[in-house]
């Protein structure tokens, strides 16, 4: 694989070697706690970038759009938006990330983990009546939300 790859915390933390440009975003760089990843991260000589507001703002309405908003990070949007940014490979174990990548046409690099196998929207519902909505409570019966996956082909 070569060109740009924008790569997730898991890559400098499970120590995966990449062909490639690598590029992350600083927040990421803050998430390396041991000297280990610090130190692949600078021995692959990693471009450390922060992301564009516009493309933030794009991956914000993508990850919404496909309900995995809460699920994401400062540091996942972040380099979700640099990976929309470079057209880059996204570099990932994160299935909230990759729902979204896939969501948006990039292409994935697994680090330990298969990539996933379909494209999924998260749903919302009320686990009295199981009315799908959006919020902290059925706007029906104030009953707080639960989590579904629900299958759903972007394309």
């Amino acid at each position: 694989m070569a060109g740009y790859i924008v790569a997730d915390s898991s890559v400098f933390i499970l120590g995966k070697r990449l062909e490639g440009e690598l590029i992350t975003v600083p927040s990421v760089e803050r998430e390396l706690k041991d000297l280990r990843s610090k130190s692949l991260l600078d021995i692959c000589r990693v471009r450390v970038e922060w992301p564009s507001k516009e493309f933030l703002a794009r991956i914000k309405m993508a990850a919404k759009e496909t309900g995995d908003l809460p699920y994401l990070s400062n540091a996942d949007q972040e380099v979700l938006a640099k990976a929309m940014e470079y057209d880059a490979v996204l570099a990932t174990d994160d299935y909230a990330l990759q729902n979204v990548a896939l969501h948006l046409g990039l292409r994935i690099e697994p680090i330990g983990q298969p990539v996933i196998k379909r494209q999924r929207r998260r749903v919302q519902r009320c686990s009295a009546c199981n009315a799908p909505f959006e919020g902290d409570a059925c706007p029906d019966c104030g009953t707080p939300a639960w989590n579904k996956k629900k299958r759903r082909c972007f394309r």
